[in-house]
């Protein structure tokens, strides 16, 4: 079985978009109202992933909403809410239209300044509905104030809570940004997936909640590739040894290059490695010099020479052992 953790609805229906374009509109006097989406608009929206999970051999998608889109810089507490359920009930749906091939991972509706409380509580009713993990904004108001706690703090302790109660593990993954110096997609997504590895490894969170689980994505935003300058700032601050402290950490292949995926498989080691791919996401257009598309990393994997292992558990024994909700969808045992 082959299963990519990393996938978006970046194709939803316009209708979606028409939501949001009403909701910004309402912002002063914020009604939920309701999302208008058949069936057939969901089916025909995945086409392509469908086209794109045969022809690469791709059994199953960790499906949430679009990360970039999830907004929760734009408007206050209810506004974000009512957005995730609309989201998140919209990835349930295709989750039941597609059984099996598409497992629903949850929006959480963060929003500056903003107590957790309702983040948990979406949570707990996407989790209720199926869902097997979540996302998670590392820069709620993206680069504005007021600004996010580090990833080390405090502040997230109810969150990483209830996580481990729920056995649900996270993705940490940045959504927009309001910093012109910024590239959404570019410099900002990897400067925070970075941030992030730096921040929870310098921290005691895993000393505080050794059950908790979290994925950073696209290899930590160059963690391989900083290793030992991120080494070297563990022995400046006398901080527990960096190449101990980040096999708390989990990372996805999303790199879209072969040479920097072998360096991340051999720095960090498969057993904290996981399939992605994000297909439709950022690499999704082509490589003129081999004619695949870039987010098209099967072979890159495959061709890493792991024994079959270890190359099982990159594919999907991690995983099913990191999202233990994920086996019911996909008709498997849950891997230990």
């Amino acid at each position: 079985m082959i299963i990519d953790v990393h996938g978006h609805y970046t194709t939803a229906p316009a209708s979606l978009n028409a939501y949001r374009g009403r909701q910004m509109a309402l912002q002063n006097k914020p009604v939920k109202g309701s999302l208008t989406v058949t069936d057939d608009q969901i089916r025909s929206s995945l086409a392509g992933h469908l086209e794109q999970m045969e022809a690469r051999g791709i059994d199953a998608v960790f499906f949430s909403p679009r990360a970039s889109a999830m907004g929760h810089d734009v408007g206050d507490e209810t506004i974000s809410r009512h957005w995730t359920e609309i989201n998140n009930d919209l990835i349930a749906r295709v989750a039941d239209l597609y059984p099996g091939q598409f497992v629903p991972v949850a929006q959480l509706p963060q929003s500056p300044g903003a107590a957790l409380d309702g983040v948990i509580a979406e949570l707990r009713r996407t989790v209720d509905l199926g869902f097997v993990g979540c996302l998670i904004n590392p820069d709620i108001a993206g680069g504005l104030q007021p600004f996010t706690p580090s990833l080390g703090d405090r502040w997230w302790y109810p969150l990483w809570e209830v996580m481990v109660e729920l056995d649900v593990p996270g993705m940490v993954h940045a959504s927009s940004t309001r910093n012109p110096a910024m590239h959404l997609n570019g410099s900002h997504y990897i400067a925070q997936h970075y941030a992030a590895v730096v921040e929870l490894c310098s921290s005691s969170v895993f000393i505080d909640f050794p059950g908790l689980r979290l994925i950073v994505p696209h290899g930590g935003g160059g963690v391989p590739f900083h290793f030992n300058r991120t080494r070297a700032l563990h022995v400046a601050e006398s901080l527990p040894p960096f190449e101990d402290a980040v096999r708390n950490l989990y990372f996805d292949t999303a790199v879209y290059d072969a040479d920097s995926l072998a360096m991340l498989v051999r720095k960090i080691g498969a057993d904290n490695v996981l399939f992605g791919s994000e297909m439709f996401g950022t690499a999704k257009t082509r490589d003129a010099e081999t004619g695949r598309f870039f987010d098209d990393i099967l072979d890159d994997v495959r061709g890493l020479g792991l024994g079959d292992d270890e190359l099982t558990k990159i594919l999907s024994g991690n995983a099913l052992r990191l999202f233990p909700r994920a086996a019911a969808h996909l008709g498997v045992a849950h891997a230990q």
